[in-house]
């Protein structure tokens, strides 16, 4: 994912009494610096906190506090030695699983305190909420949205395809990022993941303005009905993608765009694995409000997203070639059965058609088996609707599931942080998360919970457990992004709730975007050559957000809102 803006950024905080400005190499004595999940632990959670210092800690003990910092509700023993992490010669694992009494706690040694943070058994549930609250900020066209006016209403020139030229009703959907790009590839891939997961986890998405509709699926509305405008069936075109790289020439507000802007079609004999995501989303939003036991049951708006899935699914089989972004460079996708394998196992769950279901299982097999998670790979996600839908095919998904997270495993078990990938790249917290949700959808298959400590891992990292002791949600914790580089939040001086940043890359990658920082980097004294994050106004490598990131953080949150606990595996 590229971008490419520059920006600043005021923002009016909330939850002052709580928030923790950035440390600095100086703060702490003898360079002793602990992390934790600032978001929190249930009290059956594996709870790991991690002590960044130059100090030999083998051996001496630890207290956990309440977070006024009098009672002690835990002591315990460092344990091991992780290996060095940038300029600290040590990072060591302090494991306080076994204390569950709800409350709010530091951990403590050597005179020094982690940020505060709860154990309870609700520890996440605000967390979803806030999540879904980005969604609104991203939203296009006329509708309502959150912090910026109805803008892109004129969404309307044709570009490639049969009806170059003309005008076609492109408005609406959600702005991709920090710009103002519609892309159907991730706008596709952040509905289908979002619904997916209502189906499997209803009862974890509430319904806060009280209207008979949980809050995702009217979020997810805006996508799907943005897919619809895309989808020309009488022409048999699908357009991918509102705008193109000439939408960063400037910076403004979004209802300051006047003109209408290109809405580019499918090239010849490409589109699989965009009509693959939007047929998939189609089908799954058909099976949700086709059920007569739910409030917003709607047969006539089910039947006319299933009728778009069988006409999207047949576009694309019949284009067998990923279509990518314009420019290509910022979302290059190479496969597309993944989605189509998505698309099928969902159009069987539509229509109990038996054929639908033959095609997920071959384009599943052909895509092969399943990597990090993300808008240009669904194959784990496949994998595992399908195993829902047909108990034959779980042997299947399980080994497939397995190799990835295996490999994952591998990758944790060398990184004194447990990140779970071969190396940080541009979009790693995403990836993440993405592992995480891996794990559980193992656990879900096989009742084995072997993986739910290496997702324990990811969680925990993307809350605060990391180099930087940051939470990488915004408004979550204790220090989360202030300064994301984002139009609106900018122009708009608002705070960004429920962000998921794009998380750390290396150095080299940061570097060779040639970014300014705006201001002195609060962080330095903690970034390393394989690993550098910035809370910056200009950096859009690390600190800009994304649909298809805060869609993966929200689905893993909804799974640490509805699991009754995790079991207590080897760490």
């Amino acid at each position: 994912m590229t971008r490419f803006f520059t920006f600043a950024l005021a923002v009016v905080l909330a939850s002052s009494a709580w928030r923790r400005a950035p440390e600095r190499a100086s703060d702490l004595p003898g360079a002793l610096h602990l992390r934790v999940n600032q978001v929190g632990y249930r009290p059956g959670d594996t709870k790991i906190a991690l002590a960044l210092t130059d100090r030999d800690l083998g051996g001496q003990t630890f207290d956990v506090r309440t977070s006024w910092g009098q009672g002690r509700a835990f002591t315990g023993r460092v344990g091991a030695d992780r290996g060095r992490y940038g300029p600290f010669a040590h990072v060591y694992a302090l494991d306080f699983s076994p204390l569950t009494v709800k409350g709010r706690y530091v951990v403590r040694i050597g005179g020094v305190d982690s940020p505060v943070f709860p154990v309870t058994e609700d520890a996440h549930a605000q967390l979803l909420a806030k999540s879904l609250l980005f969604f609104r900020v991203q939203r296009c066209g006329a509708g309502p949205a959150r912090g910026h006016a109805a803008c892109h209403t004129q969404d309307a020139v044709a570009r490639g395809g049969p009806a170059d030229g003309t005008l076609v009703r492109a408005d609406g959907g959600w702005h991709d990022a920090g710009d103002y790009i519609k892309f159907l590839i991730t706008s596709g891939y952040a509905t289908s993941l979002m619904l997916a997961t209502y189906l499997r986890l209803p009862d974890a998405f509430a319904d806060d303005d009280a209207n008979r509709v949980p809050d995702l699926l009217e979020e997810a509305r805006v996508g799907l009905e943005w897919m619809l405008k895309l989808w020309d069936a009488p022409r048999g075109i699908l357009y991918y993608q509102v705008s193109d790289a000439s939408d960063h020439g400037t910076w403004r507000m979004p209802e300051k765009d006047k003109e209408a802007r290109p809405v580019w079609a499918c090239e010849p004999g490409r589109g699989a694995n965009v009509a693959g995501k939007a047929a998939a989303s189609l089908a799954l939003a058909s099976v949700i409000w086709n059920d007569p036991g739910k409030p917003y049951f709607d047969t006539a708006l089910a039947a006319s997203y299933l009728a778009a899935a069988r006409q999207i699914y047949a576009y694309g089989k019949a284009r067998p070639l990923a279509q990518p972004s314009n420019p290509p460079e910022f979302y290059r996708e190479q496969s597309f059965e993944d989605d189509l394998a998505l698309a099928a196992v969902a159009l069987f769950r539509a229509t109990g058609e038996a054929a639908y279901l033959q095609e997920a299982r071959a384009f599943a097999r052909a895509a092969g088996g399943a990597a990090a998670l993300s808008w240009s790979d669904s194959h784990a996600l496949a994998h595992y609707e399908i195993a829902r839908v047909d108990p034959s095919y779980v042997p299947e998904a399980r080994r497939h599931l397995e190799t990835g997270l295996e490999a994952a495993r591998g990758y944790a078990a060398a990184d004194p942080f447990r990140v779970a990938l071969q190396r940080l790249h541009w979009g790693s917290a995403p990836d993440m998360a993405g592992v995480a949700l891996q794990a559980f959808w193992y656990r879900d298959l096989t009742g084995d919970g072997r993986y739910l400590s290496l997702g324990q891992a990811q969680w925990d990292y993307l809350l605060g457990a990391n180099p930087w002791s940051v939470c990488f949600v915004n408004g979550a914790g204790t220090t989360w992004p202030r300064f994301p580089h984002h139009q609106i939040a900018d122009l708009a001086r608002i705070e960004l709730t429920g962000f998921w940043d794009e998380g750390p890359v290396p150095l080299s990658a940061f570097a060779g975007q040639k970014i300014k920082l705006s201001r002195p980097d609060a962080y330095a004294a903690f970034q390393s050559e394989g690993a550098v994050y910035h809370d910056d106004k200009e950096d859009y490598v690390t600190n800009e957000p994304t649909l298809d990131a805060n869609a993966t953080g929200l689905s893993l949150t909804a799974w640490y809102v509805a699991s009754a606990g995790l079991a207590r595996d080897a760490r």
